[in-house]
């Protein structure tokens, strides 16, 4: 399990996938949070889930530190409310009292019905507004489905509701990308270089790319191949298919390239196969910047865009030298003989493109 992290969160460098579930900061625990930032902020309600972030699950004796931030907070003049989904509202009506604090219960988090009562409740907007609470997919992600910034706290030591395992079991993986976009200085994080070798096969880092870039791969195979037999096979013009009229001119413009490909179709193929290619690689690049290798950073992106394209079009003539050259050598020209062409073009080149990548083109500029 990850360590954690505490500190503020950069959502520009966040995919935007994971908006949803970015808090705007990370605290160790509730009595961490610094309430006078949070006064600076702007920020007047806090919003404060109950298990685990203000006392353990089904606990009622809250520690002292809890119960100083709370009335340091009331000291300052924050309104204070608790909303929770529990179903015990006779516990939930004794911490109430207790604390001092109202409560708004609705429909379970993260529906935004309790965020919307309790803003309304104490008449403060959004912006106003800010929750802390110890889960992504309940607190944080409710609050930000609410337009209200979250706190993630580190979960109370001690058992929770059995079926939040499956929450737990989500958020870590998350956890690893959001931590990236953490502001913190470089020698403060807690993956260390020399740690990455400690880790189980599974939790590595080149494994995880391995399986984004075959996932970007396999959705580029998709677009060069479906995109190959389009231009192949399917566009015509003036009645005449695409790659006649381009083979028929390769074979006249040069003569040569008949003695390895003796019909119009196959002497086509390293034109309409390569801008196939081309249309492929920017979707690779695409994908591959922002989540395989997460390279963040304008200041760089120039030199990745240049670095990238110089791998990825050496990796095109690879795969279109060896794409026509296994189709040039199959017995028919096929779609099936065209398919495999690609698989087997495709396979050789993602070798050269992910070493490329990883090693040239994304490397990370912190390593």
């Amino acid at each position: 399990m990850r360590p954690w992290q505490s500190g503020d969160f950069d959502r520009k460098r966040i995919n935007r996938v994971l908006h949803p579930l970015a808090p705007a900061h990370a605290a160790d625990s509730l009595h961490q949070v610094d309430l006078q930032r949070l006064w600076d902020r702007g920020k007047r309600l806090i919003l404060i889930d109950v298990d685990n972030t203000l006392v353990q699950w089904k606990a009622e004796n809250f520690a002292q530190p809890v119960l100083d931030w709370l009335a340091q907070a009331k000291q300052m003049g924050f309104n204070l409310c608790i909303i929770s989904n529990t179903n015990r509202l006779d516990r939930l009506a004794r911490l109430s009292e207790l604390l001092g604090i109202e409560t708004v219960r609705g429909r379970f988090k993260p529906s935004r019905a309790m965020f919307r009562l309790a803003m309304i409740k104490f008449k403060c907007k959004p912006e106003q507004t800010i929750m802390i609470g110890d889960q992504l997919f309940t607190d944080v992600l409710g609050a930000n489905r609410s337009g209200i910034e979250a706190v993630w706290v580190r979960k109370m030591e001690g058992r929770e509701f059995g079926p939040t395992s499956i929450s737990r079991f989500m958020e870590r993986l998350v956890t690893g990308s959001l931590y990236k976009s953490m502001v913190a200085p470089i020698d403060e994080s807690p993956y260390p270089r020399q740690l990455e070798s400690a880790k189980p096969l599974p939790e590595k880092t080149i494994v995880h790319q391995i399986v984004k870039f075959c996932i970007v791969g396999g959705t580029s195979f998709v677009i060069d191949t479906g995109l190959t037999i389009f231009l192949m096979e399917i566009v015509q013009v003036g009645g005449t298919k695409l790659s006649t009229l381009v083979g028929g001119w390769v074979l006249e413009s040069i003569p040569f390239v008949a003695n390895i490909a003796n019909t119009p179709e196959k002497a086509s193929a390293p034109i309409l196969g390569g801008m196939a290619a081309l249309v492929a690689m920017f979707n690779s690049f695409v994908w591959n910047r922002k989540w395989t290798f997460e390279v963040r950073g304008r200041e760089e992106r120039l030199a990745q865009l240049r670095r990238f394209y110089l791998v990825s079009i050496l990796g095109a003539v690879i795969s279109t030298a060896i794409f026509s050259l296994v189709y040039n050598a199959m017995p028919d020209h096929s779609t099936r003989a065209k398919i495999i062409a690609k698989v087997v073009a495709a396979g050789i080149a993602a070798v050269w493109n992910f070493m490329g990548q990883r090693m040239y083109a994304f490397r990370s500029s912190r390593s």
